[in-house]
């Protein structure tokens, strides 16, 4: 088989451009592969962590284990309706969604397909990706990139704190300091994340900022900002505040309805997108 390289794979390594087109062959077998020259670029052989350039022909000279182009799924009127409504900006590189509570990102257990399927359905873009992920329970915007290139440099800004996102949460109880902060080490483990006051082996350090929106008789409407982006992070250092986020069934009391944690503000500072959404109309009726 032959691939020329085109902008999606530029300056992507060889043996992770193999691995995405052969799926079926393991990653020792890529190695020795091009070890043995049956992989070569222009002609010649090189090592498995040459970076490929937007021109270069990739050849294998192999059978088997060929990636299967993947079919996009089916949308039925009602969930094209439904994306339709939830896309909160979107251009040629980046789409940015406003996710329901209760949506999953990605198929998996008991979920056929996910919210990343059905948006490169909807796009007919294979490449589409989320570059950062909420809970199933947490609702609000999540940043979708449509080339590999782009997911690169989105996961790049975000892994160095330079995409900026903001929470609405409500939470359990009156919070009486207009703003605070709070500083612990978050470890998982098998059913949950636990927070520990210092570190230990596994345990990694975690900060986030609040600071009181509004309050009511017995709820507390707070904005929350990531210092650090940990698993269950704001839901964790909020239950053991004693203020745990309303509608948590795994930290909080639980609820019969969705979780108040609602992701409402996304600065993109490098291409130029900031956007700011509402307080739920649900927060504003459970806080009267």
């Amino acid at each position: 088989m032959e691939y020329k390289i085109d902008s999606n794979f530029h300056d992507t390594r060889l043996d992770k451009f193999i691995r995405r087109k052969y799926e079926g062959v393991n990653l020792t077998g890529i190695f020795k592969m091009i070890r043995k020259g049956k992989i070569k670029v222009n002609g010649k052989k090189v090592k498995q962590n040459y970076r490929l350039q937007e021109g270069d022909v990739v050849k294998v000279f192999s059978t088997g284990g060929e990636t299967k182009k993947k079919e996009f799924i089916e949308l039925s009127p009602r969930e094209v309706e439904y994306i339709q409504k939830g896309i909160v900006y979107e251009d040629e590189k980046i789409l940015v969604f406003n996710k329901e509570a209760d949506m999953v990102m990605h198929k998996g257990s008991g979920h056929d397909y996910g919210l990343s399927e059905m948006l490169k359905s909807y796009l007919k873009i294979e490449e589409f990706t989320f570059i950062n992920r909420i809970d199933k329970a947490t609702s609000g915007m999540i940043i979708g990139a449509k080339s590999l290139p782009i997911t690169r440099d989105l996961s790049e800004e975000m892994r160095e704190r330079r995409i900026e996102k903001k929470y609405y949460i409500l939470v359990d109880g009156p919070v009486e300091r207009d703003e605070f902060e709070i500083r612990s080490y978050l470890k998982k483990t098998e059913t949950k994340v636990v927070e520990l006051d210092e570190y230990e082996e596994g345990a990694k350090e975690s900060i986030s900022y609040f600071k009181v929106v509004k309050r009511g008789r017995n709820k507390t409407l707070l904005e929350g900002k990531l210092g650090t982006g940990r698993t269950h992070q704001l839901r964790v250092h909020l239950a053991n505040l004693g203020h745990p986020i309303t509608g948590d069934a795994k930290y909080g009391r639980g609820a019969d309805h969705a979780m108040c944690l609602f992701s409402h503000w996304v600065d993109i500072e490098k291409y130029g997108i900031q956007l700011n959404l509402d307080i739920p109309e649900k927060f504003l009726g459970i806080l009267k």
